[in-house]
């Protein structure tokens, strides 16, 4: 019997079968490299919002995160476990938790930027300049593509 190829010849030329594909891969890498450093992707993505956006109140963060509600307090409690966020009452709304990065969560978060870089660049590596910014430009006009569907 013939090895059978992995993937269907039509997944193979599917745009979005590849850059789901491409997504696999590109998370896999960058989970590997942040394993040594005690984190993961999921454990990252807050990190780099609040790095970028500054303390914000814990809703703030689902509603900019593709994160929801449970999965984000779960991820919230490990991150303030490490030591790496604060949550602390707001102080218009008792309620309402402020999540603030601490001075090694700041560390992690740059050390997370650098894998993703890292990684994004290995990735283009194999493409001149002008190639990967065709391909840049090229998926986010597939997303704006596959998002007028919903």
């Amino acid at each position: 019997m013939k090895d059978a190829d992995p993937v269907h010849p039509e997944a193979a030329m599917a745009p979005g079968y590849l850059a789901n594909h491409a997504a696999r891969v590109f998370n896999r890498n960058v989970d590997a490299a942040l394993r040594e450093h005690g984190l993961s992707l999921s454990l990252l993505a807050p990190l780099l919002l609040l790095s970028w956006q500054g303390p914000m109140r814990q809703r703030d963060l689902v509603v900019a995160s593709a994160v929801k509600q449970p999965a984000m307090v779960a991820l919230l409690a490990k991150l303030e476990a490490m030591e790496l966020v604060t949550r602390s009452p707001a102080p218009a709304d008792r309620r309402a938790a402020i999540v603030a990065l601490t001075e090694a969560g700041s560390r992690m978060a740059e050390i997370g930027g650098d894998a993703l870089r890292t990684e994004n660049a290995r990735g283009l590596a194999a493409l001149s300049a002008q190639e990967g910014a065709l391909l840049v430009s090229l998926l986010q006009r597939l997303i704006a593509g596959l998002d007028r569907g919903t």
